[in-house]
């Protein structure tokens, strides 16, 4: 598939977050914002066809998602990237990682509860936290050679503590980058 990964856009004057509003989100202009998920890279064509090809169609009316079609794309997906059968019943369609985070959490979590998350963190899991008043615990990315790595030690305490209750893992790490290793994951 062809892909436009090597050209580089100037997202900047188009009311891109990521580029148009640092000084906003962060109180300093001229910061490269890590902190935020998104590309500046063109959709593959074959993404852009599709689009295409849809737009065509001139009716832009509300779309189910509930249905095989939806459902199949994504069991289909990991039949073949994981050798992984799915039931479809158990997908269930969210608008946005952040509002299925403060879902989880409204489900497995009482107010006043810790959330344990790995620091520095994605700026919207201080607002998801807050928000559903539930309290952040904070375990401390700890830089190693240039290498930002977990305190397992400080996690396993954390952890441990009654009030403690849910653990939002972000692989990548969100702002650091780091992919935590399969080591990492199962210690």
């Amino acid at each position: 598939m062809k892909t436009n990964f090597d050209i580089e856009y100037n997202r900047k004057g188009t009311y891109c977050t990521q580029w148009d509003y640092v000084e906003d989100r962060f109180g300093e202009k001229d910061l490269l914002p890590f902190s935020i998920s998104d590309t500046d890279f063109k959709l593959p064509d074959p993404v852009l066809e599709a689009l295409k090809k849809r737009l065509e169609h001139g009716i832009y009316g509300y779309t189910r998602w509930n249905h095989d079609a939806f459902k199949g794309a994504i069991a289909e997906w990991y039949r073949k990237r994981y050798d992984y059968e799915i039931d479809t019943d158990q997908i269930v369609y969210s608008h946005s990682v952040i509002y299925t985070v403060a879902k989880i959490m409204e489900l497995v979590t009482e107010p006043g509860d810790c959330v344990v998350t790995q620091m520095p963190a994605y700026d919207a899991f201080y607002k998801v936290i807050n928000d559903n008043h539930r309290v952040l615990s904070d375990n401390k990315l700890v830089l190693v050679n240039g290498r930002f790595e977990i305190d397992f030690e400080d996690l396993e305490r954390r952890l441990k503590e009654p009030k403690t209750k849910l653990l939002l893992l972000c692989s990548p790490h969100n702002p650091t980058g780091r992919i935590w290793s399969m080591e990492e994951l199962k210690k």
